[in-house]
């Protein structure tokens, strides 16, 4: 599962997305409840944001007004230095308390959309146990909702997400074979048809996954994380990389081609677009992420997405709190 499962989707069941189409993909899209673990779709329908408002920024201090996400400049880095680097400021963390199982689990989000000049702010509040889940959109209401695991989902409750965390190998190298491995985060039909995804690629997106999840990381296992990536052949860190928020961090990347998280190209190798994780240049926290076309992104002969647009996403703040609705002091 990925972040653009849904435009995966559409490519699939899709023979002519005309303007209609596409229309009522969005539609369905934004009626999808948000998974556990996954950015919010790129098909989710943007809206109005105020000019000016106060955005909780991945290190905790506030960023007064936000700036449009639009592609810059930037520079590629060492991505074993980087990597090393974060490792070892993750693993100086303490580690988070543990929620009680009543407690709710809240993450603000800002969604950019290819095209649109402003984002939508995105409200989340999941209980603890995974059994009730409540969103906002913008300025619209509180919906509230009761959840249900599907046993064909690869989703999982908060609780169970943080247990199967802590049962991962704190070692770089055993934790990249595991998540090469670990059948549950296969895409399927391909994995089931015999045309799995690359390891290489496969363990930058299990990885990746980890790294934006809203359960805290034990610092160990963050710091793992960065080093396993570090092992990885094709990952690249550039610089200079922004979020929906418009802080500028460190985007990495994977330049061979990883379901919603690599490089994609055209059948001629050409770059399409690329897709980068957002880390804090300093802190290396999640900030975010974001998608450069870097040309149009064409699905039986329509422009879906034109050369120099972007979709970007920007965690903007967190924590636990007693009831939906409320928000961290």
């Amino acid at each position: 599962m990925d972040d653009l499962k849904l435009l995966s989707g559409m490519r699939a069941d899709a023979p002519e997305p005309g303007a209609d189409r596409l229309k009522a993909l969005r539609a369905r899209a934004l009626k999808r409840r948000r998974r556990f673990w996954l950015a919010p779709s790129l098909l989710a329908v943007a809206g109005g944001l105020a000019a000016a408002v106060v955005v909780v920024s991945g290190t905790g201090a506030p960023t007064q007004g936000l700036r449009p996400a639009v592609i810059t400049r930037t520079a590629p880095m060492s991505a074993e230095d980087v990597l090393r680097r974060a490792a070892q400021v993750s693993e100086r963390h303490a580690p988070a308390p543990t929620p009680r199982l009543d407690q709710w689990l809240y993450r603000k989000t800002l969604v950019k959309q290819p095209g649109d000049a402003t984002a939508e702010v995105q409200e989340y509040w999941t209980r603890y146990d995974g059994t009730r889940q409540a969103v906002r959109q913008g300025q619209g209401p509180l919906e509230q909702s009761h959840l249900r695991q599907d046993p064909d989902d690869d989703d999982l409750t908060p609780r169970k997400y943080a247990a199967k965390l802590a049962e991962l190998p704190t070692d770089p190298g055993r934790l990249l074979a595991h998540v090469k491995g670990d059948r549950h985060w296969v895409t399927k039909p391909k994995e089931e048809a015999g045309l799995g995804e690359h390891p290489d690629a496969r363990a930058f997106r299990v990885l990746s996954v980890y790294l934006e999840q809203e359960v805290p990381v034990p610092p160990r296992l963050r710091g793992a994380i960065f080093r396993a990536l570090a092992e990885i052949p094709g990952v690249r860190v550039d610089s200079g990389v922004r979020d929906a928020a418009g802080r500028t961090g460190i985007g990495i990347a994977y330049e061979r081609g990883a379901p919603g998280v690599g490089t994609q190209r055209d059948a001629n190798g050409q770059v399409v677009s690329r897709s980068y994780l957002v880390l804090d240049a300093t802190t290396y926290e999640f900030l975010g992420r974001r998608v450069d076309y870097v040309r149009d992104e064409v699905i039986n002969g329509d422009i879906i997405f034109t050369a120099g647009s972007s979709y970007a996403t920007a965690e903007v703040a967190a924590g636990v709190v007693d009831e939906p609705g409320e928000l961290p002091g």
